[in-house]
């Protein structure tokens, strides 16, 4: 069987669709090494694609950036899809093509776009969201990444259930217990203090302002001694979709307790590792990776109660409602003074991390991937 798979994210393995398409591939090759797979990309250059993996770069028409996307999208994938011979084409992200002659799976990982009216302020984004949401039941199957996400879609698109299957992310296998990691920050971010740590963006839906005012109000009370990280920063001074970061540190009264630090994919783990707590206190999340690579490391976690968090942490972390300060400042002063329940919760969060594996998507994927063919 030879798929074909629209690799637009291929290059891009920080953002979440880049790291579904790489744990993806890697599984199926593990999994299945008979299998074919041709990787399409917007490019010949950038990040080399393995070996094993067949490559076809398309050529880009000189478009504005999101014009030549939706071209690559809608017109290059599924016609490179047929010139290879590919018996199906898998989207690994929301962009379906309208039209495609060789049978279509699109992975889905939220309708984050079509739930809330801050991501599709412009007219260009309005037109694209019509379009693939408008294409989605034009395809053999959807594929979401979470049983909350699959419920999600089902509500917003309005697909028959028996078209939309879900499959489970994984953390990447470099994010595990790292011994010296206190360490290490220590020498190379002069990170000396017990902290909390945030990743995960600064839209906001990420509640980011929730965490900051739960952290305030603990460190004011005494409840905690505690410094907070928050890794990376969102652009600009907000602008209505991102969190006015520097505004709610300013207001928070205990700035100097709170430090924005540039984190690499490969320090991201330290992080984790060095953390005394690590804290998600998103409202919406189509799965929730940075929650189970933080479980994977051995973090003691606090997630709130959104969307597919639940589902992804199990009973591995404390959980707190989205939004409520005062149960995000109580919640945070329990973990930083209970050591005794930041062990057990580390113990619990590596046996729930090791439940999640892309082996395992891959092989459901692959049955997918069967079951159309046959039908086809």
């Amino acid at each position: 069987m030879h798929i074909a798979i629209n690799g637009m994210f291929w290059g891009e393995p920080r953002v979440g669709s880049g790291q579904y398409l790489r744990g993806l591939l890697d599984g199926l090759r593990h999994v299945a090494p008979g299998l074919r797979l041709t990787l399409i990309t917007p490019d010949a250059g950038g990040v080399p694609v393995p070996a094993a993996i067949g490559h076809v770069p398309a050529r880009l028409p000189a478009l504005p950036a999101g014009l030549a996307k939706v071209w690559f999208e809608q017109v290059a994938v599924p016609r490179l899809a047929r010139n290879a011979g590919a018996d199906l084409l898998h989207v690994p992200y929301f962009a379906p093509p309208w039209h495609s002659t060789v049978p279509c799976v699109t992975t889905i990982l939220d309708v984050i776009p079509l739930r809330f009216a801050a991501y599709r302020r412009s007219l260009r984004v309005r037109a694209y969201l019509r379009l693939v949401a408008a294409a989605a039941p034009r395809v053999r199957r959807v594929i979401a990444i979470s049983e909350a996400s699959r419920r999600d879609i089902l509500l917003t698109l309005r697909l028959p259930a028996g078209c939309v299957s879900t499959t489970l992310l994984a953390a990447a296998p470099h994010y595990h217990p790292i011994a010296d990691a206190a360490a290490q920050l220590a020498r190379s971010h002069g990170i000396e203090r017990p902290f909390i740590y945030y990743v995960g963006g600064y839209d906001q839906r990420k509640s980011v302002d929730t965490l900051i005012a739960a952290f305030a109000q603990g460190r004011r009370s005494g409840a905690h001694d505690l410094d907070l990280v928050l890794a990376g920063g969102p652009p600009g001074r907000g602008g209505g979709l991102f969190a006015p970061l520097d505004d709610l540190i300013a207001a928070s009264g205990v700035a100097r307790h709170i430090r924005r630090v540039a984190v690499s994919d490969a320090e991201n783990a330290l992080f984790y590792s060095a953390a005394t707590i690590c804290a998600y206190p998103s409202r919406y999340e189509g799965f929730g990776l940075p929650p189970l690579e933080a479980l994977a490391c051995g973090a003691a976690c606090l997630v709130s109660d959104a969307a597919s968090l639940r589902e992804v942490v199990g009973d591995a972390a404390l959980i707190a409602p989205a939004g409520d300060v005062a149960a995000w400042a109580a919640a945070l002063a329990r973990l930083a003074g209970d050591a005794a329940l930041r062990v057990d919760l580390g113990r619990r969060g590596r046996q729930r991390a090791a439940q999640f594996d892309y082996r395992r998507t891959a092989q459901q994927t692959l049955a997918i991937y069967q079951e159309l063919r046959c039908a086809s």
